[in-house]
């Protein structure tokens, strides 16, 4: 009975590794898919301009973090099965922060794809006609889209922080993750609001992605405890 209890405890395991890395792997093909029209060296027309010639990648961004959004909202049941006999309460919490990564990037693919929209709208009525007040209607539904992004980046690095925190209650979590995930989640959060287009971010961003990679990879190959 006890070795039936085992496997089936590998196999939460097994699948919540491989859905947590799909995720990573979701969230660095929206990094890579994601689309800023707004330079702070350019004036609104120009911003606006450079957003008419290339709308179709700022569809296929919101779309893509609409996705991951999803995609992330579906690891939390694996995530709590794999560890709900393991820890009392944090991994509760972690969950929290999943699901506020979720919400952020949903939310974040839903005011695009509204951006897309009003845009598309706008050209078909021709964009050079249009009044300042409407162009800065476009701009404020940007600045809403990227709101949403930086609250579910923040919940990213909260949860690359409660997650380094496993290894004070599992015996074999990876210390390389903990040092990863510990140093890139703070400063995630603080590059999230202070500076988002920092590099430092994005190398904040690519440590709590290896330091997850590596726990799942442990988490597939040999569980946490064994």
């Amino acid at each position: 009975m006890q070795q039936n209890s085992g496997k089936r405890l590998r196999r939460r395991e097994v699948a919540a590794g491989l859905i947590i890395i799909l995720v990573v792997f979701s969230y660095i093909t929206s990094l890579l898919l994601d689309f800023n029209f707004v330079s702070p060296y350019a004036s609104l027309q120009e911003d606006l301009a450079y957003f008419s010639d290339h709308i179709q990648n700022q569809r296929i961004s919101s779309w893509s973090w609409l996705g991951t959004g999803l995609i992330t909202f579906s690891a939390v049941p694996f995530f709590l099965l794999a560890l709900h006999k393991r820890l009392r309460r944090l991994h509760y919490i972690n969950a929290i922060f999943i699901l506020g990564a979720s919400a952020g990037f949903v939310l974040m693919g839903i005011k695009g794809l509204g951006l897309h929209q009003n845009m598309v709208q706008e050209l078909s009525v021709g964009l050079l006609q249009a009044d300042e007040q409407v162009k800065y209607t476009l701009l404020d539904q940007f600045k809403e889209e990227q709101l949403f992004r930086r609250m579910g980046s923040t919940a990213v690095g909260l949860f690359a922080i409660g997650l380094s925190f496993f290894r004070f209650r599992l015996e074999r979590f990876p210390i390389f993750s903990t040092i990863l995930l510990l140093l890139s989640g703070p400063t995630l959060i603080f590059f999230n609001w202070y500076d988002p287009d920092h590099l430092i971010r994005t190398g904040a961003m690519a440590g709590i992605m290896i330091g997850v990679a590596v726990f799942c990879v442990r988490l597939i190959n040999k569980g946490l405890t064994n």
